[in-house]
């Protein structure tokens, strides 16, 4: 049996939960301070958008740019990986 569904499994997880932890240290305090509401900041964490560009403004004095420049990609290649490892020949049951 294969283990790349696994592997894939494995690795898209922790780029999401990873990509999810990025997000929120980098639109965390506009959150906190109401900058911008949850649902504002959440569609950050799937795209860009203008609001998103704000939000990064507002929190370049709190962290470095390196930290705050989250790129919803990262996300979006979890996702991949996830769903590649549900698409590979070799899983269990399938």
């Amino acid at each position: 049996m294969t283990r790349l569904p696994t592997a894939l499994l494995a690795l898209g997880a922790l780029v999401v939960v990873a990509s999810a932890a990025w997000w929120w240290i980098t639109y965390g305090d506009v959150i906190r301070y109401n900058y911008i509401s949850a649902s504002e900041a959440g569609v950050c964490l799937l795209g860009d958008s203008e609001i998103c560009r704000l939000a990064r403004a507002l929190c370049r004095g709190a962290h470095p740019v390196t930290i705050a420049a989250y790129r919803a990609a990262t996300f979006w290649i979890g996702v991949a990986a996830l769903s590649a490892s549900l698409l590979t020949p070799g899983r269990r049951g399938a």
